[in-house]
């Protein structure tokens, strides 16, 4: 176990800074997303840079996903016992996979919310797998091509590079499309399950104030 236990530390690390990128997005949806009057879009430059890192970080939540690779190696450790990796690592991989997906899935859910509320979608299906679409392009390019949100304004050439780079390359097409389905499969299980809870406090607070 004390194995489990240090691979746990070193991963600690790793995991908190991801899971940081993952909150990043997630807190300006709760900024930028706010119902305000008159009912249109912000006209303030500082939201609109706003909301252009909170769409270049996005990628950075279901990018989480990936991480699992980690474990893999983590559970080929012949030092670390079985024990240890089911009451250590297993638990804490699924709860850094769970909490940097529900970071996704809040901010997209406010996005679409706030775009509606704004009537600027009809469809929200479309918005959503559109969304989805894009952060499976970005988490590619994070997984396979090494590039971080801020390369963008950092080294965007070099961005630009790998981009076209990647349209010769059949691995891409092959990486987004299965990004793509894992996210929006499990995008839409998170939505309805935050929805039904949110339902379900809604009824319980109506029935205590009656």
């Amino acid at each position: 176990m004390s194995e489990a236990f240090s691979q746990f530390l070193d991963n600690f690390q790793w995991m908190s800074w991801n899971l940081f990128l993952a909150i990043v997005p997630c807190l300006l949806s709760f900024i930028l997303f706010i119902k305000r009057s008159p009912k249109r879009l912000p006209k303030n430059i500082t939201w609109w840079l706003g909301l252009i890192v909170f769409i270049l970080f996005l990628p950075n939540a279901p990018y989480i996903i990936t991480d699992i690779i980690h474990f893999v190696d983590d559970v080929r450790t012949p030092e670390i016992s079985d024990n240890g990796i089911i009451f250590v690592l297993i638990p804490q991989y699924t709860i850094f996979i769970l909490c940097g997906f529900q970071c996704y899935v809040i901010s997209l859910m406010r996005l679409i919310q706030y775009l509606g509320w704004l009537k600027l979608i009809e469809r929200i299906t479309f918005m959503e797998v559109g969304m989805n679409f894009i952060c499976a392009i970005g988490v590619y390019l994070g997984r396979v091509n090494r590039l971080n949100s801020w390369d963008v304004f950092t080294q965007p050439q070099y961005v630009m590079q790998h981009v076209f780079q990647n349209l010769e390359n059949p691995n891409f097409f092959f990486g987004t499309i299965l990004f793509f389905l894992v996210f929006t499969s499990l995008y839409y299980v998170f939505k309805w399950i935050n929805l039904a809870i949110a339902f379900y406090w809604q009824n319980h607070a109506d029935r205590v104030s009656v």
